[in-house]
């Protein structure tokens, strides 16, 4: 999904950003034919691409940037032979989960929460991740 970031966003990030619905997206379905549907809701091209689906991508991701500049991905190893940056999400610092929870607080970023499963169902939460689904964090209930 694609939307253009609200203007102090923009201003901080200089970037179009992925969001969620409520916050004004146009929603993109992924398969044969997603680059066309960006481009019909971005005509004006995109400023940068995260891949965090893993499914091969990437390279309509370069089509669509027309180059490999401002393109990450943090699930498709196939990234190293296209010059593409894999992220691995960084360090997971006091600091940074601290500016992560000010982000959701402060700025009212939401993260979809699509369905909960018990640590015994760990491996229906796998199987579905694996599957792809349109939207929404699976998480898994440790209690």
């Amino acid at each position: 999904m694609i939307r253009s970031a609200a203007p102090s966003t923009r201003q901080e990030a200089r970037t179009r950003v992925v969001a969620g619905r409520s916050t004004g997206v146009v929603p993109v379905g992924y398969g044969a034919g997603w680059p066309d549907r960006v481009r019909a809701v971005a005509p004006r091209g995109v400023d940068a691409v995260l891949d965090a689906s893993g499914h091969g991508m990437l390279p309509g991701s370069i089509a669509l940037r027309g180059t490999t500049d401002r393109i990450v991905t943090i699930a498709d190893p196939d990234a190293f032979a296209l010059g593409i940056p894999f992220s691995t999400g960084g360090e997971q610092t006091p600091e940074f989960l601290a500016e992560t929870a000010r982000w959701v607080t402060d700025r009212g970023v939401r993260i979809a929460h699509r369905r909960g499963y018990p640590l015994a169902e760990a491996a229906a939460a796998h199987a579905e991740s694996e599957r792809g689904h349109p939207h929404g964090k699976l998480t898994l209930d440790l209690r």
